[in-house]
């Protein structure tokens, strides 16, 4: 008797690390829940490539438009995911989003934002899910960030996932009673779009903005962030990695990829030290 397909739902799944996961569990022979705000397509050449080579595509692939941060969306692509006796094997929480702000001045709508995405998004879906994620033997895994080691000025995103990280060892420990693993993978740099969010940063300062001293280190820290991501992997490598890491029968709560060993070092300095370091830098003209 042949093996049962196995079942994963990814959120985010219309681009970058999310569509490289979508492919790669494709070819591994996975059946897969794409889940984005629109339903993904995939157009581009190596896309259709693996479309074509491989059996049973349209049974395997299944496009799921689903905004995260709506109870109403998440429980709707429920109830059809649920009317086709879909059982899951796996959920990768991955949507994300970022963005670089002052966080004294900035509306509290943009830093909700985030972690509505980032925090709230998967908190929603687990929890609208687990009644078809399979027990015992499901797993769902958190996609995080090295970033999180940060605590810096102007940024958001490390805030969220450190969130996320603590939601999941919490989870973790809830669902262990059901036999159900929750991990966390912490990448380092992808090359995806969240990544060209920080190649995007302005690193001239606007006109008017030159005598304020909190803009002024703002862009000192926009001139300085896109040089300071280090090593970048491709979304492919990364998905293998997150694959491997969903196949094993004992997972680690948390796993690191392609992590900078100076942000594992900046996260054990005292925080004064940190602190008057980053006032340091940002402090300087920008050239």
């Amino acid at each position: 008797m042949p093996d049962k397909v196995k079942v994963v739902l990814i959120t985010g799944a219309s681009r970058g690390l999310g569509k490289a996961l979508a492919l790669t569990y494709l070819a591994k022979g996975w059946r897969v829940l794409a889940a984005d705000l629109a339903e993904p397509v995939y157009t581009d050449p190596q896309s259709l490539t693996l479309f074509s080579s491989l059996p049973d595509m349209t049974n395997r692939f299944r496009p799921l438009k689903m905004d995260i941060t709506s109870d109403e969306a998440v429980a709707e692509a429920f109830v059809m995911v649920k009317a086709e006796n879909i059982e899951l094997d796996l959920i990768i929480n991955n949507a994300g989003i970022d963005a670089y702000f002052l966080l004294s001045e900035t509306p509290v709508g943009e830093f909700r934002r985030i972690f509505e995405v980032n925090v709230f998004g998967g908190y929603r879906v687990n929890q609208i899910f687990l009644p078809i994620l399979r027990r015992p033997g499901g797993r769902i895994i958190h996609i995080s960030s090295e970033s999180l080691n940060l605590t810096m000025p102007f940024m958001a995103y490390p805030l969220s996932k450190k969130l996320v990280e603590g939601y999941a060892k919490a989870l973790r420990q809830e669902l262990r009673f059901h036999r159900i693993d929750v991990v966390v993978v912490r990448p380092g740099a992808v090359n995806t779009e969240l990544l060209q969010t920080v190649a995007g940063l302005p690193v001239k300062p606007e006109d008017g903005t030159g005598t304020d001293p909190l803009k002024k280190a703002f862009h000192a820290f926009s001139s300085q962030a896109s040089k300071e991501i280090g090593k970048v992997i491709s979304p492919y490598k990364a998905a293998e990695f997150i694959y491997n890491i969903s196949c094993r029968p004992r997972p680690r709560a948390v796993y690191c990829i392609n992590n900078m060993l100076q942000l594992r070092i900046a996260a054990m300095l005292p925080f004064s030290l940190l602190e008057s370091v980053v006032h340091k830098r940002l402090s300087k003209p920008i050239r």
